[in-house]
């Protein structure tokens, strides 16, 4: 490296532009500071500021006991508005895509009798989907819905199909919605899908919609890394 200082910024511009060139692509590991010292005959230390200032511009993620990796481009969900998932992975300029992991008819229960007004024996549909933004884990999203909304709502194609489209066409339209947003442990098999360690910490968002008629028509619970989604919420 050019002997100009202070040497934790170089490296840190240096790291950035390799960032830019895609030479670390979005969620790959750097080299570790044992490979920083070596290949630039610096100090641990060094090495230790010019990461924390890629921290803090939000380019790199430090993951106890695995190493840091450039960060994953963060998808901004509004809390007060109604819309797919995939839409607003879309209008955070990134690609979205999903992979259906299960579709099932179920009965109610006590649980879901209760959040969408049936009875226990009356048949929901769950739909179960990884999602991904530009090819890479998401979230994962547990969608519940009365079987009876769509005719035929088990022949449709899920990971062609929006949900919400699938509404729209049927006419049916989400009017308001209520959310509840925590922090959770989340365990495998979630865990591996997320591409996170068993115990780590992860947003889980409980989303209630209901159409004009106040009928409920969804109910999803849905598991976000909280390195990849920043929550928003609008005060009037």
């Amino acid at each position: 490296m050019p002997k100009k200082h202070p040497v934790y910024l170089q490296l840190a511009d240096l790291i950035e532009r390799k960032i830019n060139k895609n030479e670390y692509p979005l969620g790959s590991k750097i080299p570790s500071e044992r490979e920083l010292i070596d290949t630039f005959g610096i100090s641990r230390m060094t090495v230790r500021k010019a990461i924390e200032v890629l921290i803090e511009k939000g380019l790199l993620t430090r993951v106890h006991g695995k190493g840091t990796y450039v960060s994953q481009a963060t998808v901004r969900s509004p809390l007060d508005s109604i819309q797919s998932m995939g839409k607003f992975i879309q209008d955070s300029g990134l690609l979205p895509s999903n992979k259906v992991l299960l579709t099932k008819k179920e009965k109610a229960g006590v649980k879901y009798s209760r959040i969408f007004h049936l009875s226990p024996d009356d048949d929901i549909f769950l739909l179960f989907r990884l999602r991904l933004a530009n090819g890479k884990p998401f979230a994962l999203e547990y969608t519940y819905t009365p079987y009876d909304i769509v005719p035929n709502l088990d022949s449709y194609d899920f990971e062609q199909c929006s949900f919400y489209d699938l509404l729209e066409t049927n006419h049916i339209s989400p009017s308001h919605d209520t959310q509840r947003l925590e922090i959770v442990r989340v365990l495998n098999p979630q865990a591996s899908l997320l591409n996170l360690e068993e115990g780590s910490a992860v947003f889980m968002l409980h989303n209630t919609v209901r159409d004009s008629s106040g009928r409920t028509i969804e109910y999803t619970r849905s598991y976000y890394s909280e390195r990849t989604i920043t929550f928003t919420s609008t005060l009037t």
